[in-house]
């Protein structure tokens, strides 16, 4: 069983902070690191529409980037307007994924990584 630093745990009680403070529903943090060799913390949020996806994006967004831990592919202004109701963050070691309840219940990634231990 791999460790998570002390850092990467303060990371993730911002995050989860910032998703419960924008009153998002079902935040879950899952550790792969034992399930998977190439991913480590994942962040799984729903929203009520895609515009608190956006906005919740935006709040997380403005904590990480002085981290400079973003490979993100897309800026969170280059996100289209009608979006797909899924936005990911991609912090290399975390992975934030902002889903609207139809994308969360399509996409099941709680179900798909079953085996994954859940961080508190």
């Amino acid at each position: 069983m791999t460790e998570i630093s002390k850092e990467t745990l303060s990371h993730i009680q911002k995050i989860k902070q910032s998703l419960a403070d924008k009153k998002c529903d079902q935040i879950q943090v899952l550790d792969l690191q034992d399930v998977n060799s190439y991913l480590s913390i994942f962040i799984i949020a729903t929203v009520k529409t895609e515009t608190q996806g956006r906005s919740v994006a935006k709040d997380i967004e403005k904590f990480m980037k002085p981290l400079k831990l973003s490979v993100t592919r897309n800026h969170l202004t280059d996100l289209p307007k009608d979006a797909t109701g899924w936005i990911l963050l991609d912090y290399g070691e975390i992975c934030v994924h902002i889903m609207t309840e139809e994308m969360r219940n399509y996409y099941s990634l709680d179900r798909l990584w079953g085996d994954a231990k859940v961080i508190a």
